[in-house]
């Protein structure tokens, strides 16, 4: 046994899964239906289904495939089922796929069977990799063998004096004991980019971190939009939150004190341990799906007014330091920080709360957007 207690699912990739997901990947909306058909009769599939595929063109079209391949290789999946339209491009998939990854795939045709055939044959074979996947079983694994997203919405004062800070906590103790962690939303950094650019582990890691944010920031004004007008978004002004500047030095706290290794492209999956940054949207499904397909396993989720955001393939871990969200959305909230606000707990404690209960799931407890079945898949995202 790890000396934190941790344990994992060891998959075909030699990399440790919290969970034993059998990914049921759509690759086009035509085949969806069969897809949500094949996952409500074989209990343990998990559906990855979206509103694109066909006609794609451009970066849509990059965004799409890349997605579509890189969320199955997330650890926590042992086994994949391809739902095809077409055979052309389902075998493309495949051979893909196998490029990178040792994990069973197998894959039925739309087009050369109907959809009701298509559903009994892929119910078929899900049956076969759930129960085979149902006798992998737990053994030991490290923080070195963990990547940890980590993501803050429905943001209020709360969240940048104790819930984003209390979430920075738990991170340095993870990169502490050599685990890896992913925060994003290039959007809100604009305003604090310059601390996050002194914590850069090398001068062009910070020119980097300027460059997102610029060309972030250039991106809204060249289309006319003025970020006061969309971010913050409502809720959070209404949770004391006036400019995008105010939102980003809170939001930049979940984030700890580590060194900053690198700056990720979305979804790019990191080469070595530590801190990353990830350039990407700032939407919670948006930015939950890149932190899957980047190979989190577990995604740590600090909020002010609550979300209810979850994800299909990485557990989401939501945390709260507003006494009203807590109460109010029990059911979407896993840890409740709020008595850090009455002075009755410190940020550090709250953080060791905040990595326990991670500690948790990682080893099989459900977070409540697990159990309440919140699984947004949202691949193909650009722009702010």
């Amino acid at each position: 046994m790890a000396k934190e207690g941790l344990t994992a699912y060891w998959n075909e990739d030699k990399k440790a899964g919290i969970r034993r997901r059998v990914a049921v990947v759509s690759l086009s909306s035509f085949c969806n239906e069969a897809v949500d058909m094949i996952c409500q009769q074989v209990r343990g599939a998990t559906p990855l289904t979206h509103a694109f595929g066909r006609n794609e063109i451009g970066i849509n079209k990059k965004r799409l495939e890349s997605s579509l391949l890189k969320t199955p290789l997330n650890p926590n999946v042992m086994s994949v089922l391809v739902v095809g339209y077409e055979p052309k491009s389902t075998e493309e998939y495949v051979r893909q796929f196998k490029s990178l990854s040792r994990k069973r795939i197998e894959s039925v045709v739309l087009l050369e069977n109907g959809t009701l055939e298509t559903i009994r044959a892929g119910a078929s074979k899900a049956v076969d990799m759930v129960q085979q996947a149902s006798e992998l079983r737990r053994e030991p694994a490290d923080y070195s063998d963990l990547i940890f997203g980590l993501k803050c919405g429905g943001s209020d004062t709360t969240s940048g004096v104790a819930s984003n800070p209390a979430v920075g906590a738990a991170t340095d103790i993870i990169i502490s004991r050599g685990g890896t962690a992913i925060f994003s939303e290039t959007t809100e950094i604009i305003g604090a980019e310059h601390i996050l650019a002194k914590r850069a582990v090398s001068k062009e890691v910070g020119e980097r971190i300027y460059e997102v944010a610029k060309r972030n920031e250039e991106l809204a004004m060249s289309e006319g939009i003025d970020l006061i007008g969309t971010n913050p978004v409502p809720d959070n002004i209404k949770g004391g939150i006036s400019t995008i500047e105010e939102k980003s030095l809170g939001a930049i706290l979940k984030s700890g004190s580590s060194k900053i290794q690198g700056v990720l492209e979305y979804e790019e999956q990191p080469k070595g341990r530590g801190l990353y940054f990830m350039d990407s949207p700032s939407a919670a499904q948006a930015v939950l799906t890149a932190l899957s397909a980047a190979g989190c396993q577990l995604i740590l989720f600090s909020t002010g007014t609550g979300n209810p955001v979850g994800n299909p393939i990485s557990p989401v871990l939501k945390i709260t330091a507003n006494p009203v969200t807590a109460k109010k959305l029990h059911e979407h909230i896993d840890v409740d920080i709020s008595a850090i606000l009455e002075n009755k707990m410190t940020i550090q404690q709250a953080g060791k709360i905040v990595l326990e209960e991670a500690e948790k799931v990682v080893n099989g407890k459900l977070t409540k957007a697990e159990i309440l079945r919140h699984d947004e898949y949202a691949p193909l995202p650009a722009g702010l």
